[in-house]
């Protein structure tokens, strides 16, 4: 995948992360860097084991459970947000700055960010009057992808 160069832009959100670290006391190890790294150098939301993987060039024998362990600090701290998809596999993206539903493709399982919000006011207000206090939520709609959907057709007309 390639995620060892960092552009401007993950530079400076590699820094809200130190900040974020910092703030609440905790250490800026390398391992920690590098894992967040990952996630924002890719479009697509990437799982534990997609980041073990990369982490294997720079760390050898690091552990999944290290990694874990980590997504689930990151997570705690706001500074990526956790996806469970239909087969109960967790992916991670950085939606923290600016919330936003998923799209998942029922053909090529990939997930694409729609940039509306997960979980309205309303949504929560509803979920208020039902006697519910809402921590957090996740819209997920599945369909076809654009390039899925291109090749559905294309076999159609054939």
């Amino acid at each position: 995948m390639g995620f060892m160069q960092a552009s401007s832009e993950q530079r400076t959100v590699q820094a809200n992360l130190d900040e974020v670290l910092h703030e609440k006391g905790l250490r800026i190890t390398p391992q920690r860097k590098l894992i967040f790294r990952i996630i924002t150098a890719t479009a697509q939301h990437v799982s534990a084991q997609q980041i073990q993987q990369e982490l294997e060039d720079v760390f050898p024998g690091i552990s999944l459970p290290t990694v874990y362990s980590t997504l689930e600090l990151f997570t705690q701290l706001g500074v990526i947000h956790k996806m469970a998809i239909n087969d109960g596999e967790m992916l991670y993206d950085t939606g923290w700055s600016h919330p936003h539903a998923h799209m998942k493709c029922n053909r090529c399982g990939r997930i694409f960010d729609l940039d509306i919000p997960p979980v309205t006011q309303q949504d929560i207000r509803s979920a208020a009057s039902e006697g519910f206090s809402v921590d957090s939520g996740d819209l997920l709609l599945h369909g076809l992808c654009r390039e899925c959907s291109s090749k559905a057709d294309a076999k159609v007309e054939d």
